[in-house]
């Protein structure tokens, strides 16, 4: 189905051509001041000077050869070069009936294929607050590339062959010293079981690391069991293995609990099979050199304002870096997956190494196509001092004590507004409500900007918050659940076409988001729909309407509503409720 926005931009070119302008790039976009139109095309403007004319007669030349539709009714132009239009209501009315009834009626396979990291939660370790944003951002950027007809596959990219892999091997042999993970003779198979459980495991990694931090020799000892890992010993290969398996389990968990989900559960340790193979390639083709004993890649470029350090394939020592690794998951994701574009969704804070690396692979053309490499940065979640959000001992917040804080104001909130209702009731309600508070928030703000940690104003069931769209909702089906089901002929009263544009402005909004991997503006429109029906069922008698087609209307536009407002939230990966 062609949408509204479509129709119009194809509309408004025709009529630019027919009156001697040949441009390929001509848009309507929303008029600034509703009593002169519901939308408005300003390309006039920009044509002036490539015309050698004033914005005015272009618009007017415009306007005189639009072709005849059913769309646009009194059109205008007004200063100093603006087409401005409203839209018919019968036209309005049918295009709701046909595309808000079903609002993924214009999902468009495009054919592209790409691959989305998001997650980058390291192994062994507990997730904390600054795994929350990648999970949002790149969970909902994944949903709406998929709903406009990319096909995606998402990765969580685990830290599992790094320094914290030593040191839960070292709390188990500290624990266990005479297990045969540690016995270099050992020749046999190894248990199937994990020597150690869950709870162990939590509280394993936070324990050394503390330690090896105070005492020197412990940490020596610590990375010596690393390389020896990573050189391949097997004994600490096994126990690795049950310490992966075991933190994709609990790692996993805490992703289900905010709706992120991946198709890939893979770690920088399954690109090792092609590191080696890239270091060869480097090398042996001559785009490296050395430095201080290290091999590195030059990469800055001419025009840069800042230094760009070089990109660093191995260390003085001649040991791959996590650099390298990067390099290697790149060659693996297009051979592997034959990928058009690969999306990192990280913290601003990691620019620089993304920079590095796309700029290398650039350059040593690796690749056997040409794949766009995008870098999509988030700012920090912050604390009332603006630095990034930490306990009072100064720890990153754990991601389960944050959400612990969200529920509890969530239990505060339903309990005052909803005291008849059950416990269990209130529980299951809140759980709802905290994530779309959490999650809401962190949607909301451009992600390149900071966002400030307010549990009240996050949890709040009015302004800008999940809460406020979850309430919404059920307001909607509490209105439908005391009417029948609804017949008749749809039209569109002057008092509701306010309702009924912001409804179809959600075609912008997506686009939007699509296009600037950015979800808040799927946030914006939410609330601004929100806003619209909240207006307009303060305005209206629905229940108790006696006009059977403003009745019919009216029960029309609060379904189209609800619809819209679910997907909405779909589409930012948050569970809605049909009562509060």
């Amino acid at each position: 189905m062609e949408l509204i926005t479509e129709k119009l931009n194809n509309i408004f070119l025709k009529a630019f051509r027919d009156a001697g302008y040949d441009e390929q790039d001509i848009k309507v976009g929303e008029c600034a001041i509703e009593k002169f139109g519901d939308f408005s095309c300003q390309s006039p403007l920009f044509l002036a000077k490539k015309y050698y004319k004033a914005p005015l007669i272009i618009a007017n030349d415009v306007l005189s050869h639009l072709p005849q539709n059913e769309i646009i009714k009194d059109a205008t132009v007004a200063s100093p070069g603006y087409i401005n239009f409203f839209v018919d209501d019968k036209y309005l009315a049918k295009y709701l009936q046909e595309y808000l009834f079903d609002v993924d009626k214009a999902r468009k396979a495009t054919g592209k294929k790409m691959l989305i990291d998001y997650g980058g939660a390291n192994c062994a370790k507990p997730l904390h607050v600054g795994h929350l944003r990648s999970a949002d951002i790149g969970e909902s950027i994944k949903r709406i590339r998929k709903y406009m007809g990319d096909e995606c596959i998402a990765d969580v990219h685990l830290g599992d062959w790094g320094l914290q892999m030593g040191m839960v091997i070292y709390a188990v042999w500290e624990k266990h010293p005479d297990l045969v993970y540690f016995d270099q003779e050992y020749t046999g198979e190894y248990p199937t079981q994990p020597p150690f459980s869950m709870e162990e495991l939590k509280v394993m990694y936070p324990d050394i690391s503390k330690r090896s931090k105070e005492d020197e020799n412990l940490h020596e000892k610590v990375q010596q069991i690393t390389y020896e890992l990573q050189q391949g010993r097997r004994g600490y290969v096994a126990l690795w293995r049950h310490i992966i398996n075991a933190s994709k389990k609990l790692i996993k968990q805490d992703y289900d609990k905010l709706n992120a989900h991946f198709d890939l559960w893979l770690g920088e340790s399954d690109s090792k099979v092609y590191q080696d193979e890239v270091i060869d390639y480097v090398i042996k083709n001559g785009y490296s050199r050395k430095s201080d004993g290290a091999t590195i890649v030059d990469i800055s470029l001419p025009e840069d304002k800042a230094t760009i350090p070089p990109f660093m394939l191995l260390n003085s020592a001649g040991s791959a870096l996590y650099s390298t690794t990067e390099l290697a998951t790149i060659v693996q994701r297009e051979r592997e997956h034959n990928v058009d574009e690969i999306m990192y969704v990280v913290d601003n804070r990691q620019e620089l190494h993304f920079v590095q690396a796309f700029r290398c692979v650039k350059k040593i053309n690796i690749l056997k196509k040409d794949i766009v490499l995008q870098f999509v940065g988030f700012g920090t979640m912050n604390g009332p001092d603006g630095k990034p959000y930490k306990t009072r001992d100064g720890k990153a917040m754990g991601l389960d004590e944050l959400m612990g804080m969200v529920k509890s104001k969530a239990l505060e909130k339903v309990r005052e507004s909803r005291p008849d209702y059950s416990q269990h009731e209130i529980e299951n309600i809140s759980d709802v409500v905290a994530l779309s508070a959490l999650k809401f928030a962190d949607l909301s703000v451009l992600r390149t900007k900071d966002l400030m940690f307010d549990v009240d104003k996050f949890c709040s069931f009015e302004g800008k918050t999940g809460p406020y769209i979850l309430y919404t909702i059920t307001r909607a089906n509490s209105i439908l659940a005391k009417v029948e089901k609804p017949s008749g002929d749809f039209c569109l009263l002057d008092e509701d076409r306010k309702l009924a544009l912001c409804l179809i402005k959600f075609t912008d909004s997506i686009k939007q988001a699509y296009e600037k991997s950015a979800p808040s503006y799927l946030c914006d429109y939410a609330y601004n729909l929100a806003n619209e029906f909240n207006t307009f069922y303060g305005k209206s008698s629905i229940i108790y309407e006696t006009n059977e087609t403003k009745k019919y209307s009216k029960i029309m536009l609060t379904n189209y509503t609800k619809n819209m407002l679910k997907k909405c939230m779909e589409l930012l990966a948050i569970n809605t409720l049909e009562k509060m």
